[in-house]
């Protein structure tokens, strides 16, 4: 009998990649977009396999299903899916642990040296025609604007994108600070990390990235009491992580009123993104 392998959200993944291998065991993929339950329950309740980018798959969804035995997330990402039940009804749940992990460092890094070098800003100066004729006008307006060696990087969290983040941190010579309960004092030490508490992390670093997963833990674990703790000058940067780790509301008062630099972030919480006062 052939098999029926759902792709979920997939946009913009090409099948074609998933077709050609699926051939081979003679099992026909079906592409679907589905924003509610009843959406996925309707294309997968008979699928033998899910393979996920994004949908729903809680309790309801997952008891819908027939014949499912695995659901394979193309990256890190099992948000949404109910764990405890898949458990109970055999269902394996698997992910690829480094399927972004360098893309994802890559746009950090990106963010914290244009940040760093106040790229942004100067952007805009010139393309405004603000320069003038004065050269050190200029300049003063970018200040300050510290040597990079000479500025702390730290991260919450350490596991794949935390290291692979202090990897490319090495190069430019910067210290690395990173808050991980779950990982040993000397981890990432080949790399130049200190495993340290939060609340130095916050403290110290000059660019703090956020490198932990979305849990009902780590959920706006960035808020007013962490902001306030950080440097006036000191940037807060979300490249890897879900938005909500971070508590939007108290991030807008934070620039608002100058407790902390700047943020650069990859994607943010509030919807629809018109109506999000950080924009």
């Amino acid at each position: 009998m052939t098999k029926k392998v759902v792709q979920l959200n997939a946009k913009p993944i090409d099948p074609k990649v998933a077709r050609r291998i699926l051939r081979a065991i003679d099992a026909e993929l079906v592409v679907a977009d589905c924003n509610t339950e009843e959406e996925v329950i309707k294309v997968a309740r008979d699928a033998d396999a899910i393979i996920r980018v994004g949908g729903p798959l809680g309790r309801k969804v997952l008891e819908s299903l027939e014949r499912c035995r695995i659901i394979s997330c193309y990256a890190v990402d099992i948000n949404g899916i109910d764990l405890e039940v898949a458990t109970e009804r055999g269902i394996c749940v698997c992910f690829a642990p480094d399927a972004s992990t360098e893309e994802v460092t890559d746009h950090g890094m990106a963010l914290m040296l244009a940040l760093g070098r106040r790229l942004y800003f100067y952007d805009n100066v010139i393309r405004s025609g603000q320069w003038g004729e004065d050269h050190t006008a200029v300049v003063k307006m970018g200040r300050p604007m510290p040597r990079l060696k000479t500025l702390t990087v730290g991260s919450i969290g350490l596991g794949r994108a935390g290291l692979a983040l202090a990897r490319k941190v090495q190069g430019f010579g910067m210290r690395f600070l990173a808050y991980d309960p779950n990982v040993a004092k000397d981890a990432g030490r080949q790399l130049g990390v200190q495993v340290a508490t939060m609340d130095r992390v916050l403290k110290e670093s000059d660019f703090l990235h956020m490198n932990i997963p979305l849990t009902t833990e780590t959920r706006h674990i960035i808020g007013r009491e962490q902001l306030r703790k950080m440097k006036p000058t000191a940037y807060l940067i979300n490249s890897t992580a879900r938005a909500q780790i971070i508590d939007e509301d108290a991030l807008y008062t934070a620039l608002k009123e100058g407790w902390i630099a700047g943020a650069g972030l990859d994607n943010l919480d509030k919807r629809p993104l018109e109506q999000n006062p950080l924009l």
